[in-house]
């Protein structure tokens, strides 16, 4: 690791003029007010390098992509400059902080925000956003409550009952404020939700706990969110509505997830299960006083029953064809049309529906149904997205078939969402700060890879890196001989655990083993497990327990082993003697057998481009760079990384993934140069 640059002088006194200049430079120096307020403080280069860039983009008004290693104190660096803009431009909307995980926007809502409220020198304010349903609703409640007949299921009718108590003294209003898990049938029936809202005409307006969240969001100057709500968001804007206030500056944490999230939210799932859900809001059955026997005629009723059947034989159908052409991760529809018989029924119920909401004189009950009769005519609309190829849509629609617990999931989704992305995000939009530990190769200093992904044409870059010194706080051992898993699997996954265990042993636990496929998870616990227990070693998988559960046991029992896969590359946080080894199993190339993966590479393919090259090489090494960071995760922090792929010696593309890597020393078993002469 490089020598750290010298600190820059504390900034000028206010009367000097230097205040405005470098404000973020004073809060962060080391007579500022989080250096008074925190004992064990220490001035980090990296992190008011990657501050003061920050600061000067949001008032330049320009884009800025801004990695910073483990460490860095990445959140401090932009909560900072947030409140510091926001409150020099009040009046413009909130500065919008987005993340991707609960855990961070946790982190920030509970520890960070509150921290700087207390010590930065003027007042501002900031409020987290979580989504409408999540609210209760005050008046669908009490109509729950009137309506004895609404559940048979005794378990039922007592959770509505706590509900109804726990909304007398309830902070919030929120599912997360509950004591006690609701059964989602019965959260269905007391959540807020869009287009069943009666808004100041109703009686709960002034007492209700979304509007005063709404009014919140609406006044706050930090505004905390997650990626999936903003790209919701982005999506409404797209359609000409909105959920979050207007607002002129947004930072995306974990930006490098931005994409996927993007994608996720253009574009559409239909199961089973969700045509089920809104049928039964209607009627069940088994039950003569749903909301459907209670207010329609006969004539509802046998719609009723037409849609369910017809939605069953569908899906029945896409099952079969699932089981018959697909594999594991889905069958591609390319331009193939199905035929489907549901959305005319659907349709046909949603017109006698909302004519019986016409028909009806309670308030509450015209709204509940015509909410019901715009739930179908939504349902409609998705069938025929992807069930109908647009070939005159701007951007191509990738559809395919999935496996799900459930049933075949019928899927599409944008083939490219940097044009959505550039027209309604990055060229008018808000000014946008993207960070993350990873957003590009090491030898993309511009980020250019993750700007063409996201459609960003003009933006500045910074790269800071970790402040850790890994020569020093790393062992580096790449394992030799082993097969090449693409060629033999079966070979490397029996050499892998052999190669495993002996580490773990020798290591006395203490820790994380990182794998590419719940496949691989299954068969590397199923060798590690009984000759780790004879030890005395406890084996955490990921799948056999809530990841909480099992994070919080690996740091109660530190000599544990965890194994896993996916999301256990990112964003877990393990400290000290819990974690001082960390195997990587194969380097994390993405199955190239997925139906939007594969419409993704024979899109670039027909561009005369190299789609190993251009898409999964880059998205491997910074999920690769992001495995690496889960063993050093503080100054005391020492370990060792096993790289038990040999393709990171074998293959040319190898020496990249090294190269990504915060360390410079030679790597055990291989020289210093793992790929030899």
């Amino acid at each position: 690791m490089t020598d750290p640059e010298p600190l820059p002088p504390d900034p000028l006194p206010p009367e000097s003029g230097g205040q405005e200049a470098l404000a973020v430079a004073a809060l962060l120096g080391r007579h500022g007010p989080i250096a008074r307020r925190l004992p064990d403080f220490e001035v980090r280069p990296q992190q008011l390098a990657l501050a003061q860039a920050i600061e000067r983009a949001l008032e330049t008004r320009h884009h800025l992509l801004a990695e910073a290693g483990t460490g860095t104190g990445k959140s401090f660096a932009y909560l900072l400059p947030a409140a510091v803009y926001a409150d020099r431009h009040q009046g413009e909307g909130p500065v919008v902080v987005s993340t991707r995980t609960i855990a961070l926007q946790e982190q920030l809502e509970q520890k960070d925000l509150p921290f700087l409220h207390a010590v930065l020198p003027f007042e501002w304010s900031s409020v987290t956003a979580i989504g409408r349903n999540n609210y209760v609703c005050l008046r669908r409640l009490h109509a729950a409550q009137r309506d004895a007949g609404l559940f048979a299921d005794p378990d039922q009718q007592a959770q509505l009952a706590q509900l109804a108590k726990w909304s007398l003294h309830t902070k919030d209003g929120t599912r997360q404020d509950l004591p006690f898990q609701v059964q989602p049938e019965v959260w269905e029936e007391v959540q807020a939700e869009h287009g069943n809202c009666l808004q100041r005409a109703c009686p709960h307006f002034d007492h209700c706990h979304w509007q005063r969240a709404r009014r919140r969001m609406q006044s706050a100057q930090v505004l905390v969110v997650n990626h999936a709500l903003y790209c919701a968001d982005l999506a409404l804007r797209m359609a000409g509505a909105a959920y979050l206030p207007p607002h002129r500056v947004v930072v995306f944490d974990e930006a490098h997830h931005l994409e996927r999230v993007a994608t996720e939210s253009l574009g559409l799932r239909l199961g089973p299960r969700t045509i089920g859900w809104h049928l039964r809001r209607l009627h069940h059955r088994r039950s003569e006083k749903s909301l459907l026997a209670r207010q329609c005629g006969p004539v509802a009723r046998l719609l009723w029953e037409e849609a369910h059947q017809h939605a069953d034989a569908f899906f029945a159908e896409l099952d079969h064809r699932l089981q018959q052409g697909g594999r594991g991760e889905g069958l591609a529809l390319h331009d193939q049309q199905l035929e489907e018989s549901v959305s005319p029924s659907l349709r046909a119920l949603a017109r006698e529906v909302a004519e019986c909401a016409a028909r009806t004189t309670e308030v509450d009950v015209r709204m509940e149904l015509a909410a019901r009769a715009n739930g179908l005519e939504a349902l409609c609309a998705t069938l025929r997205a992807l069930c109908v190829p647009n070939p005159e849509a701007p951007v191509a629609m990738v559809r395919w078939l999935e496996p799900s617990r459930h049933g075949a999931l019928l899927c599409g989704a944008p083939l490219d969402v940097s044009q959505a992305l550039r027209q309604h995000l990055f060229s008018n939009g808000p000014t946008c700060i993207l960070t993350s530990a990873t957003l590009g190769t090491s030898d993309d200093a511009e980020f250019t890879w993750l700007k063409q992904k996201l459609g960003i044409d003009r933006a500045k870059a910074l790269r800071q890196g970790s402040p850790f010194d890994y020569d020093r706080s790393v062992r580096l051992v790449l394992e030799e001989g082993l097969p090449d898993p693409s060629a033999a699997a079966s070979a490397f996954l029996r050499e892998a655990g052999e190669r495993t265990l002996a580490h773990v042993l020798e290591n006395g636990g203490r820790a994380l083993v990182l794998c590419t496929s719940w496949d691989f998870v299954r068969n590397l616990a199923a060798q590690l497990r009984p000759p780790l227990s004879e030890r005395g070693i406890e084996l955490l998988v990921q799948g056999e327990a809530p990841l909480a559960r099992l994070l919080e046991r690996k740091r109660s029992e530190p000599t544990s082993v965890l194994l896993g896969t996916d999301s256990l590359w990112e964003g877990i946080d393990v400290r000290g003697d819990a974690l001082t080894l960390l195997v990587l199993t194969k380097l994390p190339f993405q199955s190239p057998g997925h139906p939007l993966v594969q419409a993704r590479l024979a899109a670039l393919r027909a561009q005369g481009r190299d789609p190993f090259a251009e898409h999964s090489l880059p998205e491997a090494i910074l999920k690769f760079r992001q495995g690496f960071g889960r063993l050093i995760r503080s100054q005391q922090d020492r370990g060792t990384v096993v790289i038990l792929d040999p393709r990171v010696r074998t293959k040319g593309y190898g020496r990249r993934f090294l190269a990504s890597l915060p360390f410079t020393g030679s790597p055990e078993g291989g020289g210093a140069d793992p790929f030899g002469p």
